[in-house]
């Protein structure tokens, strides 16, 4: 690995880290659109992305365990186990190419929702809506690794409050990513350079979680939001054309 790989890869993981503790998800979005321009190939970017979700989604949980609502959850997980592994075994198929014109709309899609229609969707906390939401989440997690829209549409309005939905999205997050994670090794894309860039990139996410939860009152979430989101805009056009 080049001594500049690794200094990414902790930046990357950090701005990831860093999001997710501010806002409860966006990891695997804010990572996607850096991992694929230098990452080995598409299925290398989106594994290391669900590894640094695992690590800090798995941390999160167990810190704020007696805050998840695990009913609420349930839905969404079971439908999970479904949609994930046929994701992955397609994502495993795509080329190169296709891939990231595929990543670049979902990003262009999701950054546009999140900037103008975030507030005006409203989801019935509903069982029903907790399996299209958990279907929906665990084909992008499995394809892109960019499961949470979905998971924060469905419970931004099934918690009861905002611990019990962070803390629930994270154990939502855990879950999905292990398993991703495991379906993943099944399909041979889990080898010993991503579990090493993995490795590295998750110094950085967990020094992201800090900095966020210590200036998290601080901040102008709206904001830091739009940049995001702008972002994400800018990285699909890109890997569009």
């Amino acid at each position: 690995m080049e001594p500049h790989h690794i200094v990414l890869l902790i930046l990357v993981g950090a701005g990831g880290g860093f999001v997710q503790r501010v806002s409860g998800f966006g990891l695997g979005i804010f990572v996607m659109m850096f991992l694929p321009h230098f990452l080995p190939n598409h299925t290398a970017a989106a594994a290391v992305s669900a590894l640094f979700a695992c690590a800090t989604a798995t941390y999160n949980a167990i810190r704020y365990h007696k805050n998840i609502a695990y009913k609420t959850a349930l839905p969404m997980m079971c439908a999970a186990l479904v949609s994930i592994p046929v994701a992955v075994y397609f994502s495993a198929r795509v080329p190169g190419d296709i891939f990231k014109i595929l990543l670049g709309s979902v990003l262009i899609i999701l950054s546009i929702y999140f900037l103008f229609f975030n507030k005006k969707i409203k989801i019935k906390p509903t069982v029903t809506n907790g399996i299209i939401s958990g279907t929906l989440g665990g084909a992008l997690g499995g394809l892109f690794s960019t499961g949470g829209p979905p998971a924060v549409l469905y419970l931004t309005h099934a918690a009861e409050d905002n611990l019990t939905y962070f803390a629930t999205i994270q154990f939502y997050f855990c879950f999905t990513n292990l398993y991703g994670t495991a379906n993943r090794a099944i399909n041979g894309i889990i080898n010993g350079e991503v579990l090493i860039f993995a490795a590295v990139g998750i110094i950085g996410c967990m020094l992201g979680d800090f900095l966020g939860k210590l200036i998290f009152d601080k901040l102008d979430g709206k904001k830091l939001k739009t940049i995001i989101y702008t972002g994400m805009i800018i990285s699909g056009v890109i890997m569009f054309f």
